[in-house]
């Protein structure tokens, strides 16, 4: 794309048709989502950070992207807390 036909949103600054960057928060859900091997804290993190996450994109959607990580992020989250109890409880009675 030649430089002159770039042009710059006013609203947010980027060049046309670039999405926003994603929010920390949703980074943080995906992260602590996808670490389901240390246990039910990370499920519990990923869960508050994705709904941070998905309300900043909700309400400044120009700005503040990341839905689908963040998303994610709280899929991954719930799956945690339904998978490690079900494990934990598998290797102390499987006796």
């Amino acid at each position: 794309m030649a430089l002159h036909a770039m042009t710059i949103d006013p609203r947010t600054g980027l060049p046309r048709g670039e999405k926003p960057p994603a929010s920390t928060a949703a980074v943080v859900a995906l992260v602590c989502g996808v670490l389901l091997c240390l246990g039910p804290m990370t499920g519990i993190t990923a869960i508050i950070a994705g709904i941070i996450a998905r309300r900043a994109v909700r309400d400044n959607p120009a700005t503040v992207g990341g839905a689908g990580m963040a998303l994610a992020g709280i899929l991954l989250g719930a799956l945690n807390l339904i998978v490690v109890p079900i494990v934990i409880a598998l290797v102390l009675f499987a006796r």
